[in-house]
Order: structure tokens, then sequence, then C-alpha cells
């Protein structure tokens, strides 16, 4: 099916606002997605992400997960290596929502690896809105986006994947296919980035297959366990999530 991609800029506000996909609340952010064929694309500006001034009250946390519960849990096909939370980010480098969480959803990690090491699981798939590399596009968004995603494949075969993802987040306004491959040098370590683009294309194509058959319009997109998070939470609420999947597992009380 053809599919169309634009660009939305949500304005997700702090507080009790029911959303329509999750009834839940997330930050002002600007979120990328596929639409239909019909419609041409727009691209809006990225609107500043803030970080947040209170924690989200207990009512609200609690209403998320009321609706969180009530949630389907999707077939992912992706190994959760052991893990009894199994976290699946579809994401685009060049997408200011994905660099948002990335950051924000960090310490929300750290703190579950200490506790509970190895029991919480990261795995970032490529959707890359850019129809170089994502059929289901029928227009690019982000330029470099598909070398942006070679990068961090070919910089984590040097063990240097954090560090590119870090970069790529961090200088998301200097973003070209040139820049990105300079970078992959510099940061990545990637020695011969043309030979290497060749080698991890076709993953990066079946990364934006899956996100097609689970149906992925935006980024970033989330599974939690199987459950479908496409809007930017904020971290307590990501956190919640998080700490009810160990519950439900029996990993704390």
């Amino acid at each position: 099916m053809a599919a169309l991609l634009r660009r939305l800029s949500r304005s997700l506000v702090l507080g009790a606002v029911a959303l329509a996909v999750l009834a839940i609340v997330a930050w002002r952010v600007s979120a990328d997605q596929v639409q239909p064929a019909q419609a041409q694309p727009t691209h809006a500006e990225a609107a500043p992400v803030a970080a947040p001034q209170a924690q989200a009250p207990a009512d609200q946390t609690a209403e998320f997960l009321r609706q969180y519960q009530a949630m389907p849990r999707l077939i992912v096909p992706v190994s959760s290596g052991g893990a009894v939370v199994l976290i699946v980010k579809f994401t685009d480098y060049q997408c200011p929502a994905c660099a948002a969480t990335h950051r924000l959803y960090r310490p929300v990690l750290e703190k579950y690896e200490a506790q509970f090491a190895g029991a919480v699981k990261l795995v970032t798939k490529d959707f890359a809105l850019n129809k170089d590399c994502n059929a289901w596009l029928v227009q690019t968004m982000h330029e470099a986006s598909c070398d942006a995603a070679a990068a961090v494949a070919l910089a984590r075969a040097q063990n240097r994947g954090a560090e590119m993802e870090d970069w790529l987040y961090a200088n998301q306004e200097l973003l070209t296919p040139a820049s990105v491959r300079k970078a992959a040098e510099v940061v990545g370590n990637v020695q011969d980035f043309a030979a290497g683009y060749t080698r991890v294309i076709g993953q990066i194509k079946a990364d934006a297959a899956l996100g097609r058959l689970l149906n992925v319009t935006s980024t970033p997109t989330f599974f939690i366990n199987g459950v479908k998070i496409d809007v930017v939470l904020q971290p307590e609420l990501f956190d919640a999530a998080i700490a009810y999947e160990l519950r439900r597992a029996g990993k704390m009380k």
C-alpha cells in the first residue's frame, strides 16, 4: 500500500490531557508521521521540548496505567535476550522527538539497569523518513536519515554505536549525508563508509518493513512488551510502564 509521509507538530501539554490513542498525557513535541497518499506532506518546524517542571501527579499516573493495561499486546519479532521487559523503539535520527526521548528516557533505563541488571532491554530499529531506505514512503522528509542509520550500524561494529547515536541526536541541525559520513569516520571509527553502507542497508530496509508490518506511522514509536506507544510520554509515565511490566513478571513489588 502506498503511503505518504507528513510531519505533524503536536501540542502535548503537561497535565491531565486525554490523548486520542491512549488517553494519556504527553509533552508538546513535533512528531513525524506517515499519512495516506491523498494529501501532500507538510514539514512543520519542531517545537522545543522543555524539561519537566514537576513529576506526573499520582492520579495522572494511575489513569495512564489503567489505559496502558487495556491496550492490546502485539507480537513484536525481536529477541529479548532474556530480558523480561523488551522495549523496541522505531527511530529516525533526524526526528526531534526521537532525540528528546533518547535524552529524557536514558536516566530511567539506567536506573532499572542498576536495580535489575539485564531485566529491561531497549532495542532500536530504524524507520528512516527517507524513501531511499524506507519503501513505504513516497516522499523523503529527512535527506540524511538513511546515512545516519547506516552510520550507527557501522559504528556498532566498532563498539562506538552509543557515541554515534549521541552525536547524531545532539547535532540534528547539522545533518547532511556528507556531514554524517564524516562524523561516522571521526566519531564512529568507520573507515570505509561507502562499502559499509552497502553491507548494512538491507537491514535498515528490513527494519522499516518490520515497522510497516507493525503499523508504525510516526517516529518515535515504542513497543513495551508489545504495547504500542506512539506519543512522547513524560519520563515518569515511561518509568511507570516499565515498573508495571516488572511487577507483572514478578521482578518487583
